[in-house]
């Protein structure tokens, strides 16, 4: 069974102190490995005030994880973060080629559209 691309993003609760905080995504880490995934790349922007309110939580930790997994162990890791109070949030991708595409544009140009728009009168002068 081949092995897919995947990316994750994880909203812990933002009330955890520092050090449970790791301690989840270290959790996080280990299913995945144990599951046969292997991690390429985590981004952890932090804390960041939520758009409305989870439950109690007004903040979250937000975390991306980039990682390497075969299809069935996606329902396995989902599952563990159901079962987990201190996540609040959960969503997995497929990082398919269009995806990777756009990504790449993004970091080369600063946008993901493919044509410029044109110009109005007031932007040329």
């Amino acid at each position: 069974m081949e092995n897919k691309l995947y990316e994750t993003t994880v909203v812990i609760d933002g009330n955890l102190d520092d050090e449970a905080v790791q301690a989840v995504i270290e959790k996080v880490k280990s299913v995945l490995t144990s599951l046969g995934g292997d991690i390429k790349n985590i981004l952890e922007p932090g804390r960041k005030k939520l758009a409305y309110k989870i439950g109690k939580s007004t903040i979250g930790y937000y975390a991306h994880i980039e990682f390497t997994a075969p299809a069935t162990a996606i329902a396995e890791l989902e599952r563990q973060y159901r079962l987990n109070e201190q996540v609040i949030r959960y969503l997995t991708i497929v990082l398919d080629k269009p995806l990777l595409e756009i990504r790449e544009r993004v970091a080369k140009y600063g946008t993901a559209q493919t044509l410029s728009a044109p110009q109005s009168e007031t932007e040329k002068a």
